[in-house]
């Protein structure tokens, strides 16, 4: 039923519109920054990757996302007591297990970190903490792969559950979210680029 309600919501003189549209998002994204994208990122959004994080066990979570010349993952926004310290790291393309996540869009998961030859030590160095286990997933929007959600759990910090390590029910509660908010970030892309957005 929902599929037949899908197909009567089409528009043959839209479907030529939908090329430019996107042609239009990706432009603009290019030209962009992740300041800029993180900005698209609702209070809703925000809240549903805070539960998540606690949800999973978490001590903290964040989006990651790619500069117009996909060189850097950046950290765009943080849930952790650290936040501004960290916003604004630049996590290298081809460094780490972050990397390798955006590189081979699969999620990953990984409950003794120091263990992993792929772990980047950089950010922990500079924040001055230890990473014990780390769950990351892909993040999309505006029709394309735009960056990383990450959620870890450190040694100096509590998760408040009590838990050590991540299952597979904790990476597919974390990509759920990110599927999720995809789905708000394109609302808010269309909107805009539509002009929805003004309509009162």
């Amino acid at each position: 039923m929902i599929g037949a309600r899908t197909r009567l919501l089409r528009n043959a003189e839209f479907n030529r519109l939908g090329g430019d549209l996107i042609e239009h998002l990706e432009s603009w994204i290019s030209t962009g920054t992740p300041t800029d994208l993180i900005g698209l990122f609702d209070e809703v959004a925000i809240s549903l990757l805070r539960e998540a994080f606690a949800h999973v066990g978490g001590c903290e979570g964040t989006v990651w996302l790619a500069d117009s010349e996909e060189k850097y993952l950046i950290a765009s926004y943080n849930s952790g007591d650290d936040a501004d310290s960290l916003i604004g790291f630049e996590q290298p393309i081809g460094s780490g297990i972050i990397s390798m996540v955006f590189s081979q869009q699969q999620p990953y998961c990984e409950n003794d970190i120091q263990a992993s030859n792929g772990h980047d030590d950089t950010l922990d160095r500079k924040m001055s903490k230890h990473t014990t286990a780390l769950l990351a997933v892909p993040l999309y929007f505006a029709f394309g792969l735009r960056g990383v959600i990450s959620c870890v759990q450190l040694e100096e910090v509590e998760n408040g559950v009590g838990k050590n390590g991540f299952s597979s029910a904790d990476i597919e509660a974390l990509a759920l979210v990110s599927n999720v908010v995809e789905r708000l970030v394109n609302e808010t892309l269309l909107s805009s680029a539509l002009g929805l957005s003004d309509v009162s």
